[in-house]
């Protein structure tokens, strides 16, 4: 079927059913004809749960590389703080407007940057570099569990344990709450189907409020611990922002790993010429291999900005207060950018160029930690436990916002079933 700029709407979670997931043919018809593309409101329109009359708004869609690096990088112009960094008019609901403007990615320079350096700490090179001998001892548990089974449900069993663990015992999630923040931070996530948001949400901020205010006594090492006794701008932060920061982090701070995993394990079943490659030097190849399962198929679809100026791109003319959607997606296969980008290829030397992990001022600050969580978990899994294949075709989650996986199950060890 021949495809043309606007017959998929990417801002509805019915046309993401019909087009079987992420259109990634959909985006390279936008690069090659129109790379600037007003996305209207969808008729099936995505909507705040706490809003009883809403009203999706429009966005314009940037599927070339250069304006989605370019918009990053320019905070003066396009904003995050102005209406979120969700493709929906979030500026409806004052509640969920105060509620994004909370958290990192909903914050422009220069409070970005204070709130930014508050943790910045903990993520540098040294102190990621310290924490890979527990990575390793936690990635190898994960694998031994699933070691025991003959087949497993893979995305939420067995890809979602390891950041989850290492999420928990950064932010200081006592032991007997966990299992209910993983459960709290999943369904936040995926506000797009849960008709229980609203409840949930407000059932995580309790949980993490009860977290801030136990450190107030008794600080430790974690980001909760930092954000309790630092400053920003030289005041304290009230315990309502750092909940509503950590808030905003329970959805970050697995997601990508999580579903990346997943693909990971996906793309190379689906490509046994480059799992034949990757088990020949695993040590040596895994790194590279994870930059492009990032570049292939990254774990987040978008982010939007909004523009603060009547601005022009490519020629097109985009009014103050509207929204541009940033397509990494599309970005990540741009035929300016990688030779042949529909070929998924574990020894391209450009791989890490991609856009997955953002770029500019909001480049994801667990950038590096995530990359060592997948080369831990991921050198483990193909160590001990090679011949790891689909058992089913994957169950996509058709989501306007995430690549990501609600289901995939797996076998251990076909060559023995």
């Amino acid at each position: 079927m021949t495809l043309n700029p606007g017959d998929i709407n990417l801002a509805s979670s019915g046309d993401m059913v019909k087009a079987g997931g992420v259109p990634f043919e959909y985006f390279a018809v936008l690069r090659r004809e129109a790379p600037v593309f007003w996305n209207p409101p969808p008729a099936d329109g995505a909507y705040l749960r706490d809003v009883e009359k809403y009203e999706p708004c429009g966005f314009w869609v940037l599927s070339k590389y250069e304006d989605v690096a370019a918009v990053s990088k320019d905070t003066a112009r396009f904003s995050c703080w102005e209406n979120t960094i969700l493709w929906i008019d979030v500026k409806q609901s004052p509640m969920a407007l105060a509620a994004q403007r909370a958290g990192l990615m909903g914050m422009d320079p220069p409070q970005h940057t204070q709130f930014r350096r508050l943790v910045q700490p903990g993520f540098t090179p040294r102190s990621v570099a310290a924490m890979e001998p527990h990575i390793r001892e936690e990635a190898a548990k994960v694998v031994s569990e699933l070691a025991e089974r003959d087949r497993a449900e893979f995305v939420f069993d067995v890809a979602a344990e390891l950041p989850m663990i290492l999420l928990c015992e950064l932010m200081g999630v006592p032991q007997d709450r966990r299992n209910e923040y993983l459960e709290l931070g999943n369904a936040t996530a995926s506000f797009e189907f849960n008709d229980d948001f609203v409840e949930d949400q407000i059932n995580l901020f309790l949980l993490l409020d009860d977290i801030v205010k136990s450190r107030k006594d008794a600080p430790d090492e974690t980001l909760i611990s930092k954000y309790v006794h630092g400053e920003v701008d030289g005041r304290k932060l009230s315990e309502g922002e750092i909940t509503q920061f950590f808030q905003t982090l329970s959805i970050a701070g697995h997601e990508t790993t999580r579903n990346t995993t997943a693909h990971f394990v996906r793309l190379m079943d689906e490509h046994p010429d480059q799992k034949a490659l990757l088990l020949e030097d695993l040590e040596g190849r895994l790194p590279n291999a994870i930059e492009e399962v990032l570049r292939y198929s990254p774990p987040v679809m978008q982010f939007c900005r909004t523009a603060t100026e009547d601005v022009a791109i490519r020629g097109v003319d985009i009014a103050k207060g509207e929204k541009v959607y940033m397509s990494y997606i599309s970005a990540n296969r741009d035929e300016d950018v990688f030779e042949d980008p529909e070929r998924f290829d574990i020894l391209r030397p450009n791989a890490d160029k991609h856009l997955a992990f953002g770029t500019g001022a909001h480049f994801c600050l667990g950038a590096s930690l995530a990359r060592l969580q997948l080369r831990c978990i991921l050198q483990e899994l193909y160590a001990r436990l090679p011949d790891i294949a689909l058992a089913d075709k994957p169950t996509p989650m058709y989501s306007s916002w995430f690549n990501a996986l609600n289901e995939m199950p797996v076998l251990t060890c076909p060559v023995a079933h």
